[in-house]
Parts: structure tokens; sequence; C-alpha cells
């Protein structure tokens, strides 16, 4: 996978190279806990959670803020699954029209041709790699291409801009909304 430069397709969203650059220790008591007590507000202005006995509120703001995020007007989640409620499914949802996501299948690619991992050009394939241990995080079902990651890598190759912070907190609250016994095995943190 190495030898290509994928480097921007992570600096053209404001905040999103740093975010995934954050250093820090994977705490797995943390993760459960975290999961365990969060609480995500319905129009996605704040998520409150509690570690160690002590409780925590996160804003919107405050995430922009220090994440050095900005707001976009497109959210993934939307495009993918419209108004469903949460758990939304990985293999629900809308798939992306055919010539957004052709410049990140193999050619030829058209209409009703499969869309795999292995049909992935080689950045595509790096980008779906990295976003499975950050923001889309999965354990297993390597060779799925599940419709949530073909918006998200389609954004990435066309560098066309979304609400990250808006695709993060989606993610927690399916995850919470599967309880812990969803097709999201755990523990792993966004």
């Amino acid at each position: 996978m190495v030898g290509a430069d994928i480097r921007q397709y992570f600096t053209y969203l404001h905040g999103f190279l740093e975010l995934l650059a954050l250093p820090g220790t994977y705490c797995e008591q943390w993760v459960r806990e975290f999961y365990a007590s969060v609480w995500v507000s319905p129009d996605h202005c704040y998520i409150h959670y509690a570690l160690a006995g002590t409780d925590y509120r996160v804003t919107i703001q405050s995430a922009r803020k220090v994440l050095g995020l900005r707001a976009y007007p497109t959210r993934i989640h939307q495009l993918c699954y419209g108004n469903f409620e949460p758990p939304r499914r990985p293999h629900c949802g809308e798939i992306p029209p055919v010539d957004f996501v052709a410049p990140y299948f193999c050619q030829p690619f058209g209409e009703g041709c499969s869309r795999t991992v292995g049909d992935l050009t080689h950045p595509a394939r790096i980008l779906d790699f990295v976003l499975r241990k950050t923001l889309l995080p999965r354990i297993g079902y390597r060779d799925g291409f599940t419709r949530i990651q073909q918006w998200l890598v389609a954004h990435l190759i066309s560098q066309t801009p979304f609400y990250l912070w808006d695709l993060i907190v989606s993610e927690i609250e399916d995850t919470i909304s599967e309880s812990f016994r969803g097709w999201r095995q755990l523990p792993y943190a966004h």
C-alpha cells in the first residue's frame, strides 16, 4: 500500500489531518465507560458522557474550536441514510451514483459493476484502510465496501467538503443505539 501520496485527501478538509494525527494512549476501559454513558443530543449540538465518575459535555462549538473543524452543509450520514433513525446499518442506505464513485474504482466501471475493496484504485484502497482504523472503525469483513464507506471515500477522492463533526457523532450515535450487541465489535474509539 505504500507509494501512493494520499496526504492531499486529508489536507483539503480543515482540521481532518490534525484529527487523524492526534497522539494519545488507547485505554480500553475509557472507551467502554464512554460508550456506556454517552448521550448524543438529537440535533447533534453536543454529547454528554462520564469518565471515572466525572460528567463531561462536549458542545459542537468546543469540538470545532479544539479540533479545528469547520461546518459544511454536506452530511454524509444524511446522504447515505436519509432520515433513518439509529442504528443505521452499514449495508443499508443509498448507493452513491456511478458517476460520483467511478474515479475511485478500477476501470472500466459502470452500472452493475461490483463495488468491493478489490475493485478500488490504489489510493482509494489506502483511504479505505485508514478510514477503517479511524472514522469508520470496523473489525472483520475486510473485503466488504459498505455504502457509508463508498460515500466517504468518494468525498475524500473528489475532495468534496463534508461536515466531519456530524459524521463522528452519527457513528457514535449508531454504536450506542446498537447497545454493544450490534455488528460493531468494541472496544474501539472514533
